[in-house]
């Protein structure tokens, strides 16, 4: 994925296989690069990104939200279209970028479509992404760890709000423990002045 980013044509373009297959793997290398470090990306593919953002969207219960819906489908649109353009109906396109004489003679007489709305893609991923980023920097302490970009301010505010957090705990366990010890009194105090009642009827 050293390569530099194809331009990717609107939906509706009709293009050849090779420029089709150069523009779509410029695509994929783009998106991969919103989530994972390059080193990683390399080894990556759209449907790995996919479930990334599936599995870390669901650990923050976004996985109902609308921004998560509409980059899924989206990232499910890019990938089914792909994987179909590589492979064909039974996978008789697969080797053609590997022999140049048979992708210029196909190339001669086939165009393909373009369905996937690039733009589209990126800013639905980007949006999904800034979601999650802000729930991880609310909820997350490990959250930079896993970050290609960790941000030291993110986590002087999570530290921060982790030691208000835990000073809030502490003076509401403090206050259940004073109701609790209020409330043993008085019942302790009601059952004696209920004693000396039934012991005065009787008496």
């Amino acid at each position: 994925m050293g390569k530099p980013t194809v331009h990717f044509p609107k939906p509706g373009t009709r293009v050849t296989y090779r420029e089709a297959m150069e523009a779509y793997d410029g695509l994929e290398e783009r998106i991969l690069r919103l989530v994972f470090e390059p080193g990683f990306a390399q080894s990556a593919g759209a449907y790995d990104l996919l479930q990334t953002i599936e599995g870390v969207a669901e650990k923050y219960g976004l996985s109902g939200a609308e921004k998560m819906a509409r980059a899924r489908g989206s990232l499910r649109g890019f990938v089914c279209e792909k994987t179909s353009l590589a492979n064909g109906a039974n996978g008789e396109r697969f080797p053609l970028m590997e022999s140049p004489e048979e992708l210029g003679e196909f190339d001669r007489t086939h165009r393909f479509e373009v369905g996937v709305d690039a733009e589209a893609l990126v800013g639905n991923l980007e949006s999904a992404i800034a979601l999650i980023g802000g729930e991880a920097d609310r909820f997350d302490e490990y959250a930079d760890v896993y970050s290609a970009n960790p941000v030291t301010a993110h986590q002087i505010v999570r530290e921060s709000r982790r030691r208000e957090g835990d000073k809030a705990d502490r003076w509401f366990a403090r206050a259940m423990v004073a109701a609790m010890c209020c409330l043993a009194v008085v019942c302790a105090l009601h059952s004696a002045w209920e004693v000396a009642m039934i012991a005065r009827l009787l008496g």
